[in-house]
């Protein structure tokens, strides 16, 4: 047998379970709007996430990540985010790590394993 058309076989093998594993998910990130609002503690900025969509979100998660100290915490925000509804995660939900301007939130729930992407803004409105 030919050499390539093992590694033929075997490379649709592995699309074909790669493709029929993720027959839930979605390769759009959460359908969610981010946004931000002082620490009423003043300690930090608050991440305002809200479900746009008309179905649930389960499990969802936010990471924080700041790239020029090397840190990150993450949390789970809400086991479920009914259509329309809002949750907020700030320094006390994230055990401490305080969310500043300039770094990075990435928002996760089930079925998509992308996440929606945000930048803290230097200022909030």
């Amino acid at each position: 047998m030919c050499p390539f058309r093992s590694s033929l076989r075997t490379s649709f093998a592995v699309l074909a379970a790669v493709l029929l594993s993720g027959c839930n998910t979605s390769a759009l990130p959460a359908p969610v709007s981010v946004s931000y609002r002082a620490s009423l503690f003043g300690v930090g900025q608050v991440v305002i996430i809200t479900n746009t969509s008309s179905h649930h979100l389960y499990n969802v998660t936010v990471v924080g990540r700041n790239f020029k100290e090397v840190s990150s915490a993450s949390v789970k925000a809400t086991d479920h985010l009914p259509p329309g509804s809002t949750v907020q995660v700030g320094w006390l939900e994230f055990d401490n790590w305080v969310p500043q301007p300039g770094e990075t939130i990435e928002i996760y729930a089930d079925g998509h394993p992308v996440p929606k992407v945000s930048v803290i803004p230097s200022s909030t409105e």
